[in-house]
């Protein structure tokens, strides 16, 4: 897969969270529940440090459809020619670089055909389940965990998160856990 890295991939990454992201009033406000009950259930206060470290797709609004990893392929692949993808910022998720010809890119941002990324966030994700089976990992895994593709006019997002939604079966039934893969859609 050719990727082609963009000049200054924190202007993409500063309008990508004024589209996309809650801030941190309006987390407080949207989220207010959570707040409460992580500090009534769990003994932990959520405040601006814990949102400020927290995943990107942790700071969206909770309106934005939830999709199956199969449903958030099958957008992407639907799209012809080119999209825009990105890491988690490096500042606070130390594995969110994309590994690409023996170089790790941090915080990068870059462009690449989208059923060539679709077939590959499909293949690593896959993969890394089955060498998790045989208590291994795949050295030469390019894409990170979380990954959020979206248009170049940021009229659309697909994230594609490290967690799944059937936890449950991680051990028991990995590959169905694998297929549970914890996606979010926008505009697509």
């Amino acid at each position: 897969m050719d990727i082609n890295f963009l000049e200054n991939p924190q202007y993409y990454r500063d309008k990508f969270t004024e589209k996309f992201l809650m801030s941190w009033d309006e987390f407080q406000i949207v989220l207010r529940e959570f707040i409460i009950n992580m500090e009534k259930n769990n003994k932990t206060i959520f405040d601006i440090n814990m949102f400020n470290d927290s995943h990107m797709w942790d700071k969206m609004h909770p309106d934005y459809p939830k999709v199956s990893f199969n449903e958030a392929l099958e957008c992407l692949k639907k799209i012809k020619g080119d999209v825009v993808f990105m890491s988690e910022d490096e500042k606070t998720h130390h594995y969110s670089f994309l590994r690409y010809n023996g170089i790790e890119y941090k915080n990068f941002v870059a462009k690449a055909d989208a059923n060539e990324l679709a077939e590959l966030i499909e293949k690593e994700w896959f993969e890394s389940y089955i060498l998790a089976e045989q208590n291994m990992y795949n050295p030469e895994e390019i894409l990170p965990a979380d990954l959020y593709v979206f248009d170049s006019t940021m009229s659309w997002f697909i994230v594609f998160t490290h967690e799944t939604t059937d936890w449950e079966s991680e051990i028991e039934e990995p590959m169905k856990a694998a297929a549970s893969r914890y996606c979010i859609i926008s505009n697509i």
